[in-house]
């Protein structure tokens, strides 16, 4: 009787203890790993990741604002600022419209407050990000809260992206070639064989001719599929309707007269003055130059060819590059703004309807568990609950 205690402990611990001991090392020495990649998958490197563009474009911006004196405002009119902020938000307004045109022939949820998070989220990635990352963000979000498919959204969002390369480009002909009479005819034809060329593109993929041009092309088995006449693709540029497809375009048009009012009233604000008609054509310019050189948000490209074209003509140069500075700050600041917010109310939508999926999932497992059992042990669980 006085040797079992001591064999008793003598005996090694069981394997549960030492397994829970074993995981217990393992855990203190991964927890810093474990700490970084939260770190790295938290939301603060998130919200880092997307301001890296915003930061430099601020920090231009100061340097600007350091090493050049700003013209003071002449004018401040509060009337004038408060138009100033009214065509802002109306400018991103029309930006959720032209979407919501385009997808009038899909079968799918066109909610005004889901499309306004999703074109405001997108549009920010574009911003802050150096490669076009938004594109891809606004296909997976058109099928995570519109239920469209990845071939009709890529469709849709490339026939959005021609529109806003064409509706500009035949505004800024004529700026072209008032502004710029050496070498604007030139840029100008370039400019218009552009926009012929798509047209005529858009045109042939809606007519019949498409269905007999494509079977007939040596195409590969992968590019026969996407083009195929009745692949989601066509469909989707086929079933867009022209009175839908001609609003988006008329609201195109309708946001860069916005964008030459805005810039009118700013000139106002500085004590200059400007034609809003040539601010329009001006504006259109700069932003079909900007999108032409594939950097996000046409950065520098975009504001060197206002400068230019303002102080070409008749505007005083530093007049100029306050207002370029100003419109540069509304364009792009508002929509990031806007685009961060959608973003965390997306990320916040989609924590909650991950947290009520857990509980159903619970729950279909252990009911799956409970059937898997025999029908003694189950019996014997249902009366001890």
């Amino acid at each position: 009787m006085e040797d079992r205690p001591t064999a008793i402990a003598d005996m090694p611990a069981p394997a549960c203890q030492t397994e829970q001991a074993q995981t217990q090392v393992v855990d203190t020495t991964t927890e810093p790993g474990r700490r970084l990649s939260k770190f790295a998958r938290g939301p603060q490197t998130r919200m880092l990741v997307w301001l890296v563009l915003p930061l430099t474009v601020a920090t231009g911006v100061f340097l600007l604002m350091r090493f050049y004196e700003i013209p003071s405002v002449e004018d401040p009119n509060p009337l004038s600022i408060a138009l100033i902020f009214l065509t802002t938000g109306i400018l991103v307004a029309g930006s959720v419209a032209i979407p919501y045109c385009l997808l009038a022939g899909v079968a799918a949820n066109r909610s005004l407050g889901q499309l306004y998070l999703v074109v405001t989220a997108s549009t920010a990635a574009n911003y802050s990000t150096p490669l076009k990352a938004g594109i891809p963000l606004r296909v997976y979000l058109y099928k995570r809260l519109l239920g469209i498919g990845p071939a009709t959204g890529s469709a849709l969002l490339a026939l959005e992206i021609v529109l806003a390369t064409l509706v500009p480009a035949v505004i800024s002909l004529f700026a072209l070639l008032l502004f710029l009479p050496e070498g604007g005819p030139v840029v100008a034809v370039a400019l218009t064989a552009m926009v012929v060329g798509a047209a005529a593109a858009l045109a042939f993929v809606r007519s019949r001719s498409y269905n007999r041009a494509i079977a007939h092309l040596p195409l590969p088995r992968i590019a026969q599929r996407a083009f195929a006449p009745d692949g989601d693709i066509v469909a989707a540029l086929r079933g867009v309707p022209l009175r839908s497809l001609g609003a988006a375009a008329a609201i195109f048009a309708a946001m860069f007269v916005l964008v030459g009012i805005r810039s009118f009233l700013a000139f106002q604000l500085f004590g200059g003055s400007m034609n809003v008609v040539e601010l329009v054509g001006i504006s259109a310019a700069a932003f079909t130059l900007g999108s032409l050189s594939l950097l996000p948000m046409g950065l520098g490209v975009r504001d060197a060819t206002l400068v230019a074209l303002f102080v070409q003509a008749g505007a005083d140069r530093d007049v100029a590059i306050a207002v370029a500075a100003l419109d540069r700050l509304l364009s792009t600041g508002a929509p990031l703004l806007l685009g961060i917010l959608s973003a965390q109310v997306l990320g916040l939508s989609a924590i909650a309807a991950r947290k009520k999926r857990q509980p159903q999932t619970a729950a279909v497992e252990s009911s799956q568990s409970d059937s898997a059992l025999p029908r003694s042990l189950a019996g014997q669980a249902e009366r001890r609950a």
